[in-house]
């Protein structure tokens, strides 16, 4: 059986102005795309990571009894738990990171010691 290059090309499916186009050459578009700058990206994410650090403070306060990982009870204040992490990576916002420099042992936040933590993550000035 023969098979001509046109039918074994690939086709796209293209919708222009309401009427429906296969074609070999990718759909065009009118608007333009620009990749998006690092800092759009960062600025993303951490808005999300903020989005969802209220979210896991506001399950915090409504839950009364909070446990640590080792399933002992832990102290709550303002809804964060010492629960073994120490790095700001693992921090969802520049609050949880305070309360973790202040009250956890052995957190690793504060580089240069100046008290503030996380500070090109969360805490910037």
């Amino acid at each position: 059986m023969f098979t001509s290059a046109v039918e074994a090309a690939p086709m796209n499916k293209c919708v222009v102005n309401g009427t429906v186009t296969f074609q070999q050459t990718p759909c065009p578009s009118a608007q333009v795309r620009n990749p998006p700058s690092i800092e759009e990206l960062n600025a993303a994410e951490k808005k999300k990571r903020a989005a969802q650090a209220e979210a896991q403070a506001a399950k915090q306060t409504t839950q009364p009894h909070a446990t640590s990982l080792s399933g002992s009870p832990a102290a709550t204040v303002s809804g964060f738990t010492c629960d073994g992490r120490i790095h700001c990576s693992q921090m969802r916002s520049c609050a949880e990171a305070k309360y973790f420099l202040a009250h956890c042992p052995g957190v690793k936040m504060d580089g240069n010691r100046d008290g503030t933590p996380c500070e090109q993550q969360w805490c910037s000035r």
